[in-house]
Parts: C-alpha cells; sequence; structure tokens
C-alpha cells in the first residue's frame, strides 16, 4: 500500500514538472511571437531613414494601381515618364521608375507579363545568377520568406556604358506573374545610399 502510494505521488510529480515545463514553453514561444510582432509593426512604422552622412530620407508607402503589395518610396523621388525611363534602361524597361533629381538614385518596379508561380521563385533565382554571373559581379543573394510569399534577392555590380551600378534587387510572383523591384544607384554612391537601398526593399508586405 505504501509503494502504491509513494508511485502515485511520483507520477503526480511527474506530471506537475511536465505541466509547468510546457507553460514555460509556451510563454517562451509567446514572448518570441509577440518580439516578432513587435519588430514587424516597428518595420511599418518607420517612414525615416538616413543616408551614410546622416542626411534625412522621408519615405511614404506605395502601391501599384491596384495589386495590394507595398513598399516605401523616399518622397524628394519625382515618378519618371515613359520617354526618360526608355532613355535610362536598356532591354527589359520597368513599369515604374522612382527617382532624385539627379536620376543617379531610383527604384525601380517592373510588372512583368512573365509566368512566374510562388515554388519557381528559388529556381529563377539560381537561374539569375548564373545569368549574371559572366557580367555582373554578385554582392550576395538569398531567398527569404515575406507575408508567406518566396521573395529572391540579389544583389549586385553590373557594368553600364559610363560607370558601373549597384543594384539591391527583389522579384516575387504576384497573380502568377513575375514581379522585380530595383533599388540602384551609381556605383560612387552606393556606400552613401546602400542603408536606404535595404531600407526600401526591406520595407516589402502584402495586404491580402
Amino acid at each position: 500500500m505504501k509503494n502504491k502510494k509513494k508511485i502515485g505521488l511520483i507520477i503526480f510529480a511527474i506530471v506537475c514538472i511536465v505541466i509547468i515545463a510546457v507553460c514555460v514553453v509556451i510563454q517562451i514561444v509567446i514572448a518570441n511571437s509577440l518580439k516578432e510582432l513587435e519588430k514587424e509593426s516597428k518595420k511599418y512604422e518607420t517612414l525615416l531613414t538616413q543616408t551614410l552622412s546622416g542626411n534625412q530620407i522621408e519615405t511614404e508607402y506605395t502601391h501599384v494601381d491596384d495589386h495590394k503589395f507595398y513598399i516605401k518610396i523616399p518622397i524628394s523621388f519625382k515618378q519618371l515618364d515613359y520617354e526618360t525611363i526608355m532613355k535610362k534602361y536598356n532591354g527589359q524597361v520597368p513599369s515604374i521608375v522612382f527617382s532624385n533629381d539627379e536620376i543617379t538614385v531610383n527604384v525601380a518596379i517592373s510588372m512583368t507579363d512573365n509566368d512566374m508561380s510562388d515554388s519557381q521563385i528559388n529556381p529563377y533565382r539560381e537561374y539569375m545568377l548564373k545569368l549574371l554571373e559572366n557580367n555582373s559581379n554578385i554582392i550576395e543573394s538569398n531567398c527569404y520568406k515575406v507575408d508567406n510569399h518566396n521573395v529572391g534577392q540579389i544583389k549586385l555590380i553590373s557594368e553600364a556604358i559610363d560607370t558601373n551600378i549597384y543594384n539591391n534587387m527583389i522579384f516575387f510572383s504576384y497573380n502568377g506573374k513575375l514581379v522585380i523591384i530595383t533599388f540602384n544607384c551609381t556605383e560612387n554612391l552606393r556606400e552613401e545610399w546602400q542603408n536606404v537601398g535595404d531600407f526600401i526593399i526591406d520595407s516589402l508586405f502584402f495586404k491580402e
């Protein structure tokens, strides 16, 4: 009888320990989730960034027509007209370009007609890396998720006619089509503007 009582107490103690451990784990998970939510919330709320030299850059969220993805664009940037875009870009011309007054720092959005599923983003990134590595200096590349959308990213230095261009490019699938967003600037401005470019590119979010 005493042995049964002792065994019962041991089982009870083990059950209590397990319950406490589960509660602790749940609290840790909740705490981490709240931190992530707070981090995401701050990302959306923060509209001010600065260049390396300390110039303040105020941004605002912009979206294309009725498409439900948003990205921060510097308020001081102007949207280029079609003729200027055609002169500035070769090959696949972006749909929309926002630029500083000197047209040396740009955010380009390309709404392509290329079919692209969400699962094809990483293979497309690998394809682009092979395509670009022959005539560009690849800085880094990765694939990550934003609001359950796969997003591919490539940072590189590309050659232009009279200078080299720094590009921070992301691409994703939207409504089954490929969308490309690129922050770029002349290489001599890279150190000054790279932080702003990261801020802009990292601001992407989707509103379903």
